[in-house]
């Protein structure tokens, strides 16, 4: 369902009355049948893999649960000796286990997503969600065998976490100790979450209508029209483009995802925090799609970082190459295996694994020469707590995040080196964008584009105003609520009907660019 359609928005209406008029105690359940019936009408036969990733890693989770409470009861009743024996065993049992709630979970999300693409078929269609659920229940999974909290014991009521139908478009990725127990939870009606969740799927509807609907056909006018041979400002231009569509494409989703669950008074995890404000590129992608970052840093980088072999080789380097980096290569290391599943995770395509190489490379290699960095910058004598310093690592940061987007845009790997090339070797003539004859070839009809560029730059400044109040650590939102009734009613209504105006110019609703992941 299209969170912006009359379908969704009686779903989601009827829902909320039930929800509330229910007795508390049955409140988690009308979520379980909301959850179902929206999962279904993406396809009553996605319910299948859905509730096989459930139940694998809620299963799995009992079997690692029983393991150890067994153990436990064990401890004070059998000698020290034979304890290491059986603790050996039992340790080896939840291997085993975890080997296989892996190879069930990934190996169904292999086929259905990357299997297609290996043998040349197209006839697969994806499951709604299922990178994100999968994730999540993986996560809850190895939550459950690293101890940190303890299982739940309802399958219905985890598998309400699991399907919680917001998260499942586009994530974010959340955690069963975080949004899980909130689900379980009794709730009454609060008007200040109904205001607040209001506001924050009319923010999100801003950026994904005013800006990335109206600017994702010109972004594929220059990417993939048949003319290829662009100067590099024509190419830098849909580069910055696409920049901006992604963001207000994914952003504006997950704040309606997010405004959506907090009708039912559920906070979901953070998944932006002002990513274009950051200062290097790995403070970026802790900012940029926190939720997978976060995912990957606890399951993936830091169990490979700890890894035996891998603190080996950092000890040896350390003897070898010195402290720093003998300290930092594991880490470089990790980060580059952690980027490179990112890009695969995107999709099987070659051009997702080269950006994900890329992001890797590029935080591994600063990491490493980080004391030359410094002494550089010692030299010169650079404050680095000045205004024009930082401001510099946030224009540096914009333009190494954007070099990326040229992989991560363009399907085709060679052209995205020649684009790339073009773009600081043949840069052309910027005027020559104002040429009609020159727009019209490119973008197909420059007066759509004319009549687009003045909302989309409205929304683009929205964004920006509101981003930079937030990165100075502004609360919107209680700042908008201790003004008088008429600019409240002007925050409310003014982009309300810049979003309706939308409507009028664009295509038709475009989809969100991460549902396909």
């Amino acid at each position: 369902m299209n969170f912006l359609s009359f379908t969704f928005a009686i779903f989601l209406l009827i829902s909320l009355l039930f929800y509330y008029l229910a007795p508390k105690r049955f409140q988690w359940i009308v979520l379980l049948l909301s959850n179902t019936v929206f999962y279904a009408c993406s396809g009553v036969g996605n319910l299948a893999f859905i509730l096989f990733s459930s139940l694998v890693t809620f299963f799995g989770a009992k079997f690692i649960s029983d393991f150890n409470v067994a153990l436990k009861s064990k401890k004070a009743e059998l000698p020290k000796d034979d304890f290491k024996i059986e603790k050996k065993r039992v340790q080896t049992r939840k291997r085993l286990v975890l080997l296989g709630m892996l190879a069930l979970n990934v190996g169904v999300l292999f086929y259905l997503k990357y299997w297609r693409v290996l043998v040349g078929s197209k006839t697969l269609l994806l499951p709604l969600g299922i990178s994100y659920y999968t994730l999540s229940s993986i996560g809850y999974f190895m939550d459950i065998y690293n101890g940190k909290y303890e299982r739940e014991h309802n399958f219905f009521k985890y598998f309400v976490f699991v399907s919680f139908f917001p998260q499942l478009v586009l994530g974010p990725i959340n955690r069963y100790n975080q949004t899980g127990v909130q689900l379980k939870a009794e709730r009454v009606f609060d008007f200040e979450n109904i205001k607040h969740g209001v506001m924050l799927i009319l923010y999100g509807a801003l950026k994904k209508y005013l800006v990335a609907d109206l600017l994702v056909n010109h972004v594929g006018s220059i990417f993939d029209g048949v003319y290829t041979d662009y100067p590099g400002c024509v190419l830098v231009a849909g580069i910055l483009m696409y920049s901006a569509y992604q963001y207000a494409d994914f952003s504006g989703g997950t704040d309606m995802v997010l405004g959506i669950a907090e009708l039912f008074g559920v906070k979901m995890a953070q998944n932006f925090k002002q990513p274009y404000f950051s200062t290097s590129l790995a403070n970026f992608w802790q900012r940029w799609h926190i939720s997978l970052g976060q995912w990957m840093r606890d399951y993936v980088f830091y169990p490979f970082a700890l890894t035996k072999i891998t603190q080996n080789l950092g000890k040896w380097c350390t003897a070898r190459f010195g402290k720093h980096f003998g300290r930092t290569l594991p880490a470089c290391i990790a980060n580059i295996l952690v980027f490179m599943l990112v890009g695969i995770w995107h999709g099987p395509e070659l051009h997702f694994f080269v950006w994900g190489l890329y992001n890797g490379l590029v935080i591994a290699l600063s990491d490493i020469f980080k004391p030359l960095f410094e002494k550089v910058n010692e030299k010169f004598h650079v404050n680095a707590k000045s205004r024009g310093w930082r401001l510099f690592q946030i224009v540096r940061t914009f333009v190494i995040v954007n070099i990326g987007w040229y992989f991560d845009r363009i399907v085709d790997v060679p052209k995205s080196f020649a684009y790339l090339r073009n773009s600081f070797t043949r840069f052309g003539n910027p005027l020559v964008l104002a040429s009609k004859d020159y727009m019209n070839q490119i973008l197909g009809n420059i007066s759509d584009f004319q009549s687009h560029i003045v909302l989309i730059a409205l929304g683009c400044m929205i964004v920006f105003v509101v981003s930079l109040l937030k990165e100075n650590k502004v609360d919107v939102y209680a700042s908008i609520q201790k003004k008088n009734i008429a600019v409240r009613w002007l925050c409310y209504y003014v982009p309300l009907l810049l979003i309706i105006l939308s409507f009028s110019f664009s295509a038709g609703d475009a989809g969100f660019m991460y549902a396909q992941y």
